[in-house]
């Protein structure tokens, strides 16, 4: 546990402005991922255009969707989409993440107590976790051990 007077200065390189970072650390979705996902999404929705899986394609290629992601995304819309059809926004839209705190928030809202430090591979600093997502979401191999 740390306190307050643990709050010497450090970087603010680290300015992702959501303060969230997906979960999803996987490979990237491939061709036959989209082609599994598009056919799925085809049998669920007949009425939507050729047009619409085109676009699809690209989309999850250039926002760099995880296999995983990608799988999760299309079951998530299949299971709750309301509307007669599926927009792109809603499969892109999808993620799981977990919400963190910035050194500089954990001081000056001084949550040491509830909060875990982690290092996530994509993040160039240690950021803090509320304590239960990391059992919530299996996130002990990155715990930065005190």
């Amino acid at each position: 546990m740390q306190n307050l007077s643990n709050c010497s200065p450090q970087s603010t390189e680290l300015n992702i402005e959501r303060g969230e970072i997906s979960l999803y650390d996987d490979t990237l979705a491939g061709p036959k991922d989209i082609v599994d996902a598009s056919v799925k999404i085809k049998k669920a929705f007949p009425l939507l255009p050729m047009g619409f899986y085109d676009i699809f394609d690209i989309r999850i290629r250039e926002t760099g969707f995880t296999a995983q992601r990608l799988t999760d995304a299309v079951n998530f819309v299949i299971d709750n989409c309301i509307y007669p059809q599926p927009t792109i926004a809603n499969f892109i839209s999808y993620d799981r993440t977990v919400k963190f705190k910035t050194h500089e928030q954990m001081c000056k809202e001084d949550l040491w107590s509830s909060h875990v430090a982690v290092k996530f591979p994509d993040m160039p600093k240690v950021v803090w976790v509320y304590a239960n997502d990391v059992e919530r979401y299996k996130l002990t191999k990155y715990v930065i051990k005190p």
